[in-house]
């Protein structure tokens, strides 16, 4: 069987992450590294089975290699707009972690580019929960109207990295790495760009979905956005209408454990998704005085369903994901942020 030719670019956690998930695809393999930290490609390569010339300490050279299908970079957010242009301009597909830039306007001009390069080339966001069961199945329901019209959507995504129980009831503030990518503004750090950017998504892949022609007509109604001692976002709100007639509501925190519920509320019923973003096993669908939980298996592996699509994505020439929604997430964001 034919498999995908794999590269990834910076190798922290996400990285690490996907490990177990190429050891287990039958698609794709992973068959070059690269870091500019000597350690980390050390140890790196003692996890996996990796030929010395697919190791490199520049990014560029593992990007130029003819061998590499597709580069996965797991590099910090300032740094996705610069390494995606040399993807492109190497032809190279992309999967690049979430969110894909840090504003409207790189991403407008990545677009750009492609469409002067008439390039076949295919650019993935990371958001791995597109790819669960789950979330296909909650959107098979909306799609059959199973809850009837959608009148409102509430979404969270938000933990709590800044204080630490400590005696009892008391909590003792954390010790914040000013130069973490969480904290760090000049990384592109902050609650929205690292965890709002999930319920922004899914919210516009549901409204996508459901064949809205127009569903870019949205109106920012109130949004809070509270700034940490390191100058990101910390604790953030903001609340929508869609079409003039569906609600949206979008949470995102470092600041609290707000968990990662997403509720989808329709004219005959409501959807409740306990774990949207690491795969709950229970979808409660509720219809009039009816209430069905619909089980599926816990997600062993959150990663491995996202790496096989992709790669089946290449091998078959399919179409991809779809670069405008990628857009409209960004447009929201910017509003959110600015």
């Amino acid at each position: 069987m034919k498999r995908v030719n794999w590269g990834i670019i910076g190798l922290g956690n996400m990285a690490n992450h996907h490990l177990k998930s190429f050891e287990k695809s039958k698609n794709c393999q992973l068959r070059g590294i690269a870091s500019k930290n000597s350690q980390k490609l050390k140890n790196f390569r003692k996890k996996i089975n990796i030929q010395d010339i697919f190791c490199s300490n520049n990014y560029e050279d593992l990007i130029k290699n003819s061998e590499i299908d597709i580069i996965y970079i797991t590099l910090p957010n300032s740094h996705h707009y610069e390494w995606i242009n040399k993807c492109i301009d190497h032809g190279k597909h992309v999967l690049v972690e979430k969110p894909i830039t840090e504003n409207l306007f790189q991403l407008e001009k990545i677009k750009s580019k492609l469409l002067q390069k008439k390039t076949s080339i295919l650019i993935y966001e990371g958001f791995m929960y597109k790819y669960f069961p789950q979330i296909k199945k909650v959107l098979d329901l909306v799609h059959n109207n199973e809850i009837g019209e959608i009148k409102k959507i509430v979404s969270n995504f938000g933990v709590n990295l800044l204080t630490k129980n400590y005696f009892y009831f008391f909590k003792k503030k954390k010790k914040i790495d000013k130069e973490s990518r969480l904290f760090n503004k000049k990384l592109g750090g902050g609650s929205i760009l690292d965890l709002g950017c999930y319920p922004v998504s899914f919210i516009t892949m549901l409204l996508e979905n459901l064949n809205f022609v127009n569903f870019e007509d949205y109106q920012i109604l109130k949004k809070n956005v509270e700034i940490g001692e390191t100058g990101v976002d910390i604790d953030s709100k903001i609340e929508m209408k869609v079409n003039g007639k569906i609600s949206i509501e979008i949470s995102s925190s470092f600041k609290k454990n707000i968990g990662s519920t997403t509720e989808i509320y329709g004219s005959r019923g409501s959807i409740k998704i306990l774990n949207t973003w690491t795969g709950s096993p229970n979808i409660i669908l509720k219809k009039e005085n009816d209430k069905n939980i619909i089980s599926f298996d816990q997600i062993d592996d959150i990663y491995l369903d996202q790496l096989n699509t992709i790669s089946d994505d290449l091998l078959n020439k399919n179409i991809g994901q779809s670069l405008d929604n990628m857009l409209l997430n960004m447009k929201i964001i910017d509003k959110w942020l600015n």
